[in-house]
């Protein structure tokens, strides 16, 4: 079943402010993809969309685009001013808004460990069209580029918040490794990655919205640990801003066309 995070409104609104973008390079590779068995590209349903920060760019590669969460909370922070985007709240495991062999590319964007991956999958196979494609891709852990501050990061991440992440969330630590598409001769691309150029406010805005950070709150609602980081990484970064980086991961698949 689909894991409910993400849907306290204060983490919404931290989701859809600090969480990084991909570059357009991820939406090219997509595109390329979807090209090597269909020219058509009509509808586009981006499953478990958040607030549609991985949504929105597909709008200008297709004529429809619909961005599903489980969250109401992530829908009521998406994008609402593009002509062909829209937004429905539901499980990824229930697409019966969509009709069989309808939908050119399904994607989901950090997020399948959430997800029921069998039922996933068998409405994957119903709603894409012969040639159709589904890409799952995310992004893994980041590095920052002063090894002072990325051994606070770590300490944070790895030993602070270890008992406070769900185990679902260690999927994105290897990359989904242990993921597996439904067709035939799917394959992964692990060239890419996303570089920002952030103050610290923005970075420790970004650590504020992980789900671990969210859930030791709720254990340690005083805790002054994030206000702590954010001293000790503005004394090593004073005015410069920081160089963080985080590796893209991409699993690709078509859905095989009929003969």
């Amino acid at each position: 079943m689909n894991k409910r995070l993400f849907e306290d409104s204060k983490h919404a609104e931290l989701y859809a402010k600090f969480r990084p973008t991909y570059g357009q390079d991820v939406y090219e590779r997509i595109i390329d993809f979807c090209k090597e068995t269909s020219a058509e590209f009509k509808l586009a349903v981006d499953v478990g969309c958040g607030p549609g920060q991985s949504s929105k760019p597909l709008t200008g590669y297709f004529e429809s685009v619909i961005g599903t969460d489980i969250s109401k909370k992530q829908i009521e922070n998406a994008v609402t001013n593009i002509a062909n985007l829209q937004f429905r709240v539901g499980s990824a495991e229930d697409l019966d808004f969509l009709g069989n062999n309808s939908t050119d590319l399904v994607t989901v964007a950090q997020a399948i460990h959430w997800i029921n991956t069998d039922a996933f999958y068998t409405e994957v196979s119903r709603v894409l069209k012969p040639g159709g494609s589904l890409v799952v891709y995310g992004y893994g852990n980041c590095t920052v580029d002063n090894q002072q501050a990325q051994d606070i990061q770590s300490q944070f991440d790895r030993d602070t918040l270890k008992d406070y992440w769900d185990v679902n969330a260690g999927h994105v630590d290897n990359h989904l490794e242990q993921f597996v598409l439904p067709f035939a001769g799917w394959r992964r691309d692990d060239t890419l990655k996303i570089v920002r150029h952030w103050s610290v406010d923005e970075f420790i805005g970004f650590v504020s919205s992980w789900s671990g950070w969210q859930a030791y709150l709720k254990v340690h609602p005083s805790s002054t640990q994030l206000d702590d980081i954010k001293s000790r990484f503005k004394a090593l970064y004073a005015d410069t801003k920081i160089c963080v980086e985080w590796p893209v991961f991409m699993l690709m698949g078509h859905k095989p066309v009929e003969t």
